[in-house]
């Protein structure tokens, strides 16, 4: 009896002391709190939507995900980023290819060139500049108004 409440304690301190779901969650969180990263992770790779974030006074106010039937990828080698969207419903081609750059936790991304709709969106502005919040497997751009404040997110999974 006494060596099963034992093995019984034992197995309750080990379940307890796994926290490895929780650093994950915290881990989304930070997402979009105040900077708490401390070690830099690339951005070179393969990345897909997942969600996106509507910020009120710097919060997050708002959030969805992407539509199942649409898909929006981002690849990052060491100086270039291209993205494409998939849109079934709509004839609109959307894709961008260009430069980027990160600088002080900001995402700047100069569009060389890309679909009809992003061309017009070109003769407005070729060059977008987002906060970037990066960990290992996920990251945020973040789009800011000219005080600096946040608007909206678009968020990432890592694909590889």
């Amino acid at each position: 009896m006494k060596a099963q409440i034992i093995l019984l304690l034992t197995l309750f301190l080990c379940v307890s002391c796994n926290n490895k779901k929780e650093n994950h969650l915290e881990e989304k969180e930070n997402v979009h709190t105040e900077d708490k990263i401390t070690k830099s992770y690339p951005l070179e790779g393969a990345w897909e939507l997942v969600s996106f974030y509507n910020y009120v006074d710097d919060k997050v106010k708002d959030s969805s995900f992407t539509d199942p039937n649409q898909r929006q990828i981002k690849l990052y080698t060491k100086e270039k980023f291209m993205w494409s969207k998939k849109r079934p419903a709509d004839s609109t081609e959307w894709f961008a290819y260009g430069n980027y750059k990160v600088e002080n936790n900001m995402l700047i991304e100069h569009v060389e060139y890309g679909s009809l709709t992003m061309d017009n969106i070109m003769k407005q502005r070729s060059s977008f500049d987002y906060e970037l919040i990066i960990f290992e497997k996920s990251f945020s751009q973040v789009e800011l108004d000219e005080n600096g404040s946040r608007i909206y997110s678009e968020n990432y999974k890592r694909l590889e």
